[in-house]
């Protein structure tokens, strides 16, 4: 008999600047969101924008927000962060990728039993 384990379902934040300005930013925002929001399936539950954060004039920290079902935390923040990626597209330049961060926690749970994750 073979026996899986029980995909939980977890809340998962990942941050990332793009660098390109707030008037840039709001330039490709809404094609953006909607790249995200197209990725929606039954493992990958509501991504979208949470947050913008103005850095300066140069840098905007968007915060991307959704519940994935995974086996466990890691396996849930490679799969936010491919639904990043996708969204991204051929824009990576933009954005700060070596500064990303992501907070994972079961769906839920409160922030202090999160694990967080910095690329």
């Amino acid at each position: 008999m073979i026996t899986r384990r029980a995909r939980s379902r977890y809340r998962v934040a990942v941050e990332v600047s793009h660098v390109s300005g707030w008037r840039a930013w709001n330039s490709v925002a809404t094609a953006f969101e909607q790249r995200l929001a197209a990725q929606a399936s039954p493992a990958v539950h509501e991504p979208r924008i949470e947050s913008e954060t103005r850095r300066g004039s140069d840098v905007v920290r968007v915060r991307i927000a959704m519940t994935v079902s995974a086996a466990d935390p890691g396996q849930a923040a490679v799969i936010a962060w491919d639904v990043f990626k996708v969204a991204v597209g051929e824009d990576a330049a933009m954005w700060d990728l070596d500064a990303a961060s992501a907070e994972i926690r079961p769906e839920g749970k409160a922030p202090a039993s999160a694990l967080s994750v910095r690329r």
